[in-house]
């Protein structure tokens, strides 16, 4: 038969490439999960030192400018993540979705399948920007919707299939996918049997050419994946150090001795007992200070996105 074995080499190399595609994928979707977890474990942390100095009175007025800085940068990244399970909720029944986006049911729907919710998550909080540069979690009604469906439901076939080549970080990511799970059922379809051997060589070697082509590009999102989070790990790290100096454990020992006093309400404790900060001793305002510096450094990577 003719180009047979054209036909069985390209169809080889296309096996491989998907092989080879899935498995940088696995690991960039897997260290977009290790980020997740250092971002969950770093805001946890910074709710800790936010609350000690919620109760801290007569605070110099930059040291009050940076607790509001990082107050605000957590109440964001609370609100990035419950938008974003809703969005996720949402792209997983994409078929009761009205407006140009409803007929994008079947490929949306197998690119939300392929990540899962808690890697959904992942990568919304770690690739998260729209097209337009705009976090999605801050987004509302329509345009939430179809970012949305764009970032966690396959996107380049949600878009009309271009998306592939487009600069965006995410759709770098869920093109490719769309292409793993269309070109893996490529391989082993009735039209690859059946169709002519060069028609059927030509079509893999053009798949074969892109996925590789998305392979790199998904390695090069995977490294810089893997350096926030060692960044993160770091920053947090050198914060937790920092807690663990004399004076600060003593005031958190006393801060959690007056919330149980008052059954953990803060606003009692707010109202009816407060800290001064100038009778801390010079040492317990310079730890203070360095703790604040670093738990606002800290805070800032909570909004970081990988591009």
């Amino acid at each position: 038969m003719f180009n047979a074995g054209y036909k069985k080499a390209a169809l080889d190399e296309a096996e491989r490439a998907i092989k080879v595609y899935q498995t940088t994928y696995d690991t960039t979707i897997n260290r977009a999960g290790d980020l997740q977890a250092q971002k969950d474990e770093a805001y946890d942390l910074l709710k800790e030192i936010n609350l000690l100095f919620s109760w801290i009175v007569d605070l110099p007025k930059e040291m009050e400018d940076v607790v509001k800085a990082v107050q605000t940068l957590l109440a964001a990244y609370e609100l990035e993540k419950k938008n974003l399970k809703i969005l996720i909720e949402k792209s997983k029944n994409i078929n009761a979705v009205g407006g140009s986006v409803a007929g994008a049911g079947v490929a949306a729907g197998a690119g939300v399948a392929a990540f899962g919710p808690t890697a959904a998550m992942a990568v919304a909080t770690t690739f998260g920007t729209a097209s337009t540069g705009t976090a999605i979690a801050t987004l509302s009604g329509a345009a939430a919707t179809n970012a949305a469906l764009a970032w966690l439901g396959g996107g380049a076939l949600v878009a009309g299939g271009g998306g592939m080549a487009a600069g965006e970080a995410f759709l770098a990511m869920a093109g490719p996918v769309g292409w793993a799970i269309g070109g893996a059922a490529l391989v082993g379809s009735g039209l690859m049997v059946n169709s002519k051997n060069k028609k059927v060589a030509q079509k893999a070697e053009v798949q074969t050419k892109q996925l590789k082509t998305d392979t790199e590009k998904v390695k090069e999102l995977g490294l810089k994946v893997l350096n926030e989070v060692n960044v993160i790990r770091q920053l947090k790290c050198r914060t937790i150090t920092l807690m663990k100096g004399k004076e600060i454990q003593e005031l958190l020992r006393e801060m959690h001795e007056v919330l149980a006093a008052h059954d953990n309400d803060i606003t009692k404790v707010k109202a009816e007992f407060k800290k001064q900060l100038s009778s801390c001793s010079r040492d317990a305002q310079l730890q203070l200070l360095t703790l604040l510096n670093a738990s606002n450094s800290l805070a800032e990577r909570l909004e970081v996105k990988i591009a």
